[in-house]
């Protein structure tokens, strides 16, 4: 089960997942590239999945691209 499987944990919906530039969140990080997120549709709560964060961290090279949650 991948991170993104979860139910959001503000309202039960199934979440979406979607793919943001780090430019668009709302904290300044140095990643310069996209990443992927969970969104609610319902309610619009976002979620994180790790590997998200360790790119946000500088620690892009923990975990390839796309093999994450598998």
């Amino acid at each position: 089960m991948r991170e993104i499987d979860l139910p959001c944990s503000e309202c039960g919906t199934e979440l979406a997942e979607r793919v943001v530039f780090a430019a668009d969140l709302p904290v300044e990080t140095g990643w310069r590239g996209s990443v992927r997120v969970a969104e609610c549709p319902s309610c619009g709560a976002r979620y994180y999945p790790r590997q998200t964060v360790a790119q946000l961290a500088g620690r892009a090279n923990e975990t390839p691209a796309g093999t994450a949650d598998q």
